[in-house]
């Protein structure tokens, strides 16, 4: 199996048919053809150029067809190509037997502009796509959407014999992947233009041996804003760039402001015998960033078991940051990053079962009679609490940093609250001889409130 690469850039792609004529504006890149080249020439090497900047992907002059919806008139204009093939069907015969296989691609492309009928032209009426080298033309609410579409897709199997059972026991892989880039602009006021990249991949493979069977499926999205001062020499200029380039402003700076990105991805892994499931996993991963140096880091985890794991990091531009992560439903771990520091990672229990509430406060006390409550019940641990309880719960001595403690509490706890606070109780308790005192988990204080500030008495 492959997997998408998070750093790999998204597919330029430009739809090699068009409703429109695909001439350039003024402000995009221009490729001079030689003199000798023929019309027609010179069409294909437009319709296939390797570039999808937002200038050409955003003005295809011509007319498109208008619509009204609501207070907007929408213009839109489209363009598709595909293309398919496969082996006879029933495959192929060889010496190992019939062999099949498959492949197929399609583009497709889309415009999308709608414009507020109020500050409607009469050529946009006419179905005159605005200019998004000219942003100031448009009237305030002018919204304009490109989006290139493409697919690619491959199978091939080696079937072991005849009906179902010969082809789970045969040899199969299977691919398909789709790439989405839009570009979005929009006049949010008279000095301001939004801008917006989103990029959306999608990947799918399976490879069957024997009946022995892994799946994947993998969704990898990136959305990028940022907004132009269109009346300042400077944001005019980054704007411009954008639309030469398709590259936004990764700071905030003269002119642009609000400057945001958003990396996700999404993966589930599932394997199959005989075409019963036997594991899956899934997991999210989501990166984002501000103009001002703060990035945040959310994953969440989980596994056929029902276990799970999530977690988010804040990182502030001075390295200063926080992360918190919940483990199930009972463990919440949490460090503290500050310059120049060590960092500070405590755990937090939570029992809200009155059962496991009970059998917790026992674990944390060596008086039995305290554990006769059953009201919710939560506990905090340093960290060096927290390995020594792993390891007396697991029986085991733990290696490795803070993954291996998360991971260890996450196998405690995935049974539910009950089963985890059983196994927190028994750890204190000599198996070699039940009738000796119990030896009590250690815990941390809870943190105390800090006192309300004095006031000075009014004179």
């Amino acid at each position: 199996m492959t997997s998408i690469n998070p750093n790999r850039p998204a597919p330029t792609f430009q739809p090699t048919q068009s409703t429109v004529p695909a001439n350039r504006p003024a402000s995009a890149p221009q490729t001079q053809a030689p003199a000798q080249q023929p019309p027609e020439a010179q069409a294909a090497a437009e319709r296939n150029r390797d570039s999808f900047s937002p200038a050409a992907a955003l003005r295809p002059s011509g007319r498109a067809r208008v619509t009204t919806q609501g207070d907007n008139f929408v213009l839109e204009a489209q363009g598709q190509v595909g293309n398919r093939g496969s082996t006879p069907r029933g495959g192929v015969p060889t010496r190992l037997g019939p062999v099949s296989a498959g492949g197929s691609f399609g583009l497709q492309g889309s415009l999308r502009v709608e414009v507020p009928r109020q500050g409607a032209t009469d050529a946009i009426r006419n179905g005159e796509l605005p200019n998004p080298a000219s942003p100031e033309t448009w009237p305030v609410g002018t919204r304009a959407r490109a989006e290139v579409q493409g697919q690619a897709g491959f199978n091939a199997g080696l079937r072991a014999g005849p009906g179902r059972l010969g082809e789970r026991l045969g040899l199969s892989t299977s691919y398909d992947r789709t790439q989405t880039q839009r570009y979005e602009v929009q006049r949010t006021s008279e000095d301001t233009v939004r801008a917006t990249v989103t990029s959306d991949g999608r990947q799918r493979d399976a490879t069957n041996i024997r009946g022995l069977e892994g799946r994947q499926d993998q969704r990898l999205g990136r959305t990028h804003t940022a907004d132009f001062n269109i009346r300042s020499p400077e944001g005019r200029a980054a704007y411009d760039d954008f639309m030469r380039t398709g590259q936004l402003p990764q700071a905030n700076g003269p002119g642009v402001s609000n400057v945001n990105r958003t990396d996700t991805l999404d993966q589930t892994r599932e394997g199959r015998v005989l075409g019963a499931r036997v594991a899956d996993s899934a997991r999210r991963t989501e990166v984002g960033s501000d103009g001002d140096g703060r990035h945040t880091v959310r994953q969440s985890d989980r596994e056929i078991s029902g276990s799970t794991l999530s977690s988010e990091t804040t990182v502030g531009a001075n390295g200063e940051g926080q992360t918190r992560t919940r483990i199930n439903d009972s463990v919440v771990a949490s460090t503290d990053r500050r310059p120049g520091q060590p960092a500070e990672t405590s755990y937090e229990l939570t029992f809200t079962d009155p059962t496991a509430a009970q059998m917790a406060r026992g674990a944390f006390s060596s008086d039995d009679a305290a554990a006769n409550n059953r009201a919710p019940y939560s506990v905090r641990l340093s960290e060096p609490q927290a390995r020594a309880l792993v390891e007396r719960t697991l029986g085991e001595g733990l290696q490795g940093g803070q993954q291996a403690l998360d991971n260890a509490f996450r196998r405690l706890s995935q049974g539910g609250q009950q089963t985890f606070a059983t196994s927190l109780y028994n750890s204190t308790v000599d198996t070699r001889n039940p009738n000796a005192p119990r030896r009590a988990l250690d815990s941390t204080p809870p943190a105390q409130p800090r006192p309300p500030a004095e006031t000075a008495p009014m004179s």
